[in-house]
């Protein structure tokens, strides 16, 4: 036999779904008062790169590279110009070789630093920032990693793209973890351990009026 019949029964059941409403609310308030500056909504937190507390970093001051108005980095051993912060850097987000296509046409028109022949460098390009004697830590979920890169690009990914197609399914990656390229699936997930860091070549004329530039060593980089 029914404790309630159905005529007082409907308050009862309007009673439960607004306490359970009032709870739900109460839930998403205290987890938005809690959350850190960065969020990790994906994999709940455990990728340390978004969530881990980032130590200043200590300068290399090697005269190689000089920083521009902090979005550029100079090198002068190479006659390059690479852009300061990678796409994981700016974007908080992985990408693929196709993905990175677009990411590049995207700075160009909008004259990023002023220039509009902004590219994927090469593998030798990328492999010539490799310089194992220097140290940057990378933390991926639960684990600590070394990339070798001088620390004027700041907290930086591990592995990038180059503009090299291995065939037309495959492209070549560069790890600054183990120093070596691969190949990697150009369509494969956005959610690839691979970013892009852009590269411009530069002129005779434009290396000169740079040396001509007090040196700025930027800001520190997530």
């Amino acid at each position: 036999m029914d404790w309630l019949n159905k005529k007082d029964r409907l308050p009862w059941m309007c009673l439960v779904i607004h306490l359970w409403l009032i709870l739900l609310l109460a839930t998403v308030s205290f987890a938005e008062e809690t959350s850190p500056a960065e969020e990790d909504p994906i994999f709940g937190g455990q990728i340390l790169s978004l969530t881990a507390k980032k130590e200043k970093l200590i300068p290399s001051n090697d005269p190689r590279f000089q920083v521009i108005q902090d979005e550029v980095v100079v090198d002068l051993k190479e006659n390059l110009m690479w852009k300061k912060l990678d796409s994981y850097q700016e974007l908080k987000k992985w990408m693929n070789w196709d993905m990175a296509q677009g990411l590049i046409k995207d700075i160009n028109e909008k004259r990023f630093a002023g220039f509009d022949d902004w590219r994927l460098p090469t593998r030798m390009e990328l492999e010539s920032l490799f310089e194992e004697e220097k140290s940057v830590t990378w933390k991926y979920y639960w684990t600590t990693n070394v990339v070798h890169i001088d620390p004027v690009f700041g907290y930086t990914s591990c592995c990038f793209w180059s503009s090299e197609s291995k065939d037309e399914t495959y492209a070549w990656t560069f790890s600054y973890i183990r120093g070596k390229s691969y190949p990697s699936p150009k369509g494969g997930p956005g959610l690839s351990l691979s970013a892009i860091r852009p590269v411009r070549s530069m002129t005779q004329s434009e290396i000169s009026e740079i040396s001509k530039t007090p040196i700025s060593k930027g800001k520190d980089n997530e």
